[in-house]
């Protein structure tokens, strides 16, 4: 199946982790040139070099709290490839500290990350796309952002939520201008996220989720390479869940 990704300039935050690594690896397989975006340079370098078997990769140090580091690196991304085609927004940071205990300081954090950050992501790449009336955004929510959290935090189900609801107002503002943007809710997947989790609590979801197992790295990662795809040009404003069934809406 051509995808329409050949070529195509794919920058993700959060490149480093787990699931971002999964979709740097994803869209190279389809033929894109990936940027490698993460704080950790190192961790999203060696990520590159995983990538560069498939083809062209660049890792590149980013904040996402940070105005000036957004700018910077689309200004790396676009001073190399030319353009950005589809960014992924995957920077995040992930809390399960009870909503009694948790700081003022630590609600800020995750909250400038993981809300903020995709704000800024996003307004950086509408001044790339919009001009060429052409685009790809995806953000990364939850299934805690759906249903408060099943072992998250407060502050993470409610930044999600926050992700869930700016998707539609982006999809609102870009879509006149050729730009397609959705989300994707990964539920209980094995990543580094969830292995401090402890078995216990993983057996318990394991019991709740009908297809009785974790979900993996790269089956969130194929969902959305699907919707930055040709096949998907007219799926816009949604949110598609990854979850194996734990929660149906």
């Amino acid at each position: 199946m051509d995808t329409g990704l050949k070529d195509k300039v794919v920058l993700i935050t959060g490149g480093a982790g787990g699931i971002g690594r999964a979709c740097a690896l994803a869209f190279s397989q389809e033929g894109a040139r990936v940027v490698v975006a993460d704080l950790n340079l190192p961790a999203a370098e060696a990520v590159a070099r995983e990538v560069g078997v498939h083809g062209e990769a660049l890792a590149l140090k980013v904040d996402v709290t940070s105005a000036d580091s957004v700018r910077a690196m689309f200004d790396g991304a676009t001073g190399r490839f030319g353009q950005v085609d589809v960014l992924v927004n995957g920077a995040g940071i992930f809390h399960r500290t009870p909503i009694d205990e948790l700081s003022v300081e630590a609600w800020e954090q995750l909250m400038s990350i993981n809300l903020r950050g995709t704000f800024l992501c996003s307004q950086a790449a509408l001044k790339v796309m919009k001009p060429r009336r052409s685009g790809n955004i995806i953000n990364i929510a939850s299934m805690g952002g759906q249903v408060g959290g099943l072992v998250a935090g407060a502050d993470y189900s409610a930044s999600k939520a926050g992700v869930l609801c700016f998707t539609k107002s982006l999809a609102k503002n870009a879509g006149p201008s050729g730009i397609n943007v959705n989300a994707v809710n990964p539920g209980v997947i094995d990543t580094e996220m969830t292995r401090p989790w402890g078995q216990e609590i993983l057996d318990q979801r394991l019991a709740e989720t009908p297809l009785r197992r974790l979900g993996t790295a790269e089956e969130v990662a194929w969902v959305i390479v699907f919707l930055a795809s040709r096949q998907a040009s007219f799926v816009h404003g949604a949110h598609i869940d990854i979850n194996g069934g734990i929660y149906m809406d």
